[in-house]
């Protein structure tokens, strides 16, 4: 499906704006939202105007229309960031990591600086098991739905399970509920090396040491990502998993600051 037949279906795909200074879009990762940016934005607002996504088919944005291809819709992500005016600053994490080195492809010299934080775009992680429990049906009572979502995170997105209690299941679960694209067919496809050969902004690449999701190492996406862009950034963050920037929130932010300030400190 071209672009123009879904242009008059867009709409503003920005769920928090905040902070002054250069921009700053926030992708966000797969069953997900702009709330996993959630300890993220306001650090990041100190510097730049933070403008925090849901991504068609996420949250409270538009759906994604049926049987649109993947370059179509990265295309439509494009669009909206070519929108903004100024230099762009991007973060992207996990799927929201092949979506913003797509982006920066595609926008060139529009683009500034470049954080992917535990990337997709590797192709399908073939072997890679990682067992969750299916989420309870029927007359499930909210504690058993939330003792089932901390499981699963603490499998698959923390190095940590959190309490059932913790804002983390909240935010997973609102996540969870307004989910309608799989996006895998983005994470899925070995794109992020690629692009990043051809992106011409300096890339940040920030892995949680025990991201369960970068398979079959983060060592080996990280060779990956360096044969592409000899010159990038790779920071590893201790003690943290896939959801590194909820997880590890303060040392995070410090790292995107301290790379997407660079000029600014000049």
């Amino acid at each position: 499906m071209p672009l123009e037949a879904v242009a008059s279906t867009l709409m503003d795909l920005f769920r928090e704006t905040r902070g002054d200074g250069p921009p700053m879009l926030l992708f966000h990762g797969g069953t997900g939202s702009h709330r996993h940016f959630a300890r993220n934005v306001p650090a990041l607002a100190e510097h730049f105007r933070v403008l925090a996504f849901d991504l068609p088919g996420y949250g409270l944005s538009p759906d994604v229309p049926e049987g649109m291809s993947p370059d179509d819709y990265l295309d439509w992500i494009a669009s909206q960031a070519a929108a903004v005016p100024g230099e762009l600053h991007l973060v992207g994490f996990s799927f929201g990591g092949a979506v913003a080195s797509a982006t920066a492809r595609r926008l060139g010299d529009r683009v500034k600086r470049v954080t992917l934080i535990g990337p997709g775009g590797f192709g399908e992680p073939v072997g890679r098991s990682i067992q969750l429990e299916p989420m309870p049906r029927g007359a499930a009572t909210e504690d058993e739905i939330r003792k089932v979502v901390a499981h699963n995170l603490g499998v698959w997105m923390m190095a940590k399970t959190p309490d059932p209690s913790d804002d983390a299941v909240d935010i997973q679960l609102a996540n969870i509920r307004g989910s309608r694209f799989d996006s895998r067919c983005v994470s899925f496809r070995f794109s992020t090396p690629p692009d990043l050969a051809q992106t011409t902004a300096p890339v940040q690449i920030i892995w949680g040491k025990n991201d369960r999701i970068a398979y079959p190492s983060v060592a080996a996406r990280a060779e990956q990502c360096r044969s592409a862009r000899p010159d990038i950034r790779i920071d590893i963050v201790p003690g943290a998993g896939h959801w590194t920037q909820f997880e590890a929130a303060e040392a995070v932010n410090a790292l995107i600051s301290d790379f997407h300030t660079r000029e600014l400190r000049q």
